[in-house]
């Protein structure tokens, strides 16, 4: 009989993995910015915050731009709920705004705002 085998991950599959949590990381450390809190201040519903978060995803695929470098979905606990969210990036903030509907008033001059700091530099 053989003594009791210990199996090990291979140093491929061990590498690999480190090498994703790295890459993890250093994406995550670019995702700063919570997507309700354009809810908040634009007065957005769910709805029309959630399709402009779409849209701003349909931007980057269509861009080449990936994703996952620019938003992650996130849960949070809120009180006694727990809601869905965004974890987004600058660009992805920045995106967000720029898809969401021109007929709030909010939307629209943040619009003006992003676009003429965009212009000025």
């Amino acid at each position: 009989m053989l003594p009791d085998l210990i199996l090990y991950p291979s140093y491929a599959d061990t590498y690999t993995n480190v090498l994703d949590d790295v890459r993890e990381i250093l994406l995550s450390r670019h995702l700063i910015h919570y997507a309700c809190s354009l809810q908040e201040r634009c007065m957005l519903d769910d709805d029309q915050l959630e399709n402009a978060v779409q849209r701003a995803l349909r931007v980057c695929i269509a861009a080449g731009i990936s994703p996952a470098e620019h938003f992650r979905k996130v849960f949070v606990y809120a009180g006694a709920d727990i809601r869905q969210d965004w974890l987004v990036s600058d660009l992805g903030l920045q995106l967000i705004m720029l898809n969401a509907d021109i007929s709030n008033p909010i939307i629209a001059r943040m619009q003006i705002e992003l676009l003429s700091n965009t212009l000025t530099r």
